[in-house]
């Protein structure tokens, strides 16, 4: 858990500048959130949004408590079902 808080914090520290809904139409995580400038935000891996849309329930539920979109999409893209205690 500590390691992925840890890579949830470096993931915000490059995304600072990022601002926006974690969630667009229909509950699925925005792939373009918008900068506190008006500009689109393209700091996500597509790969890593299509990982996060499709995770399982047990670890939508794990990454729940997560603070930041940056965080939340690292943990859904990147803990594997298995690793949820």
């Amino acid at each position: 858990m500590k390691l992925w808080l840890t890579i949830g914090a470096i993931l915000v520290a490059v995304t600072v500048g990022a601002c926006g809904s974690t969630t667009g139409e229909g509950g699925h995580i925005n792939s373009t959130p918008i900068k506190k400038n008006g500009e689109r935000s393209y700091e996500f891996e597509p790969e890593d949004i299509e990982r996060a849309e499709e995770a399982p329930q047990a670890v939508q539920d794990y990454c729940e408590g997560a603070v930041s979109e940056a965080q939340e999409i690292g943990c859904l893209s990147h803990v594997e079902e298995s690793e949820v205690p």
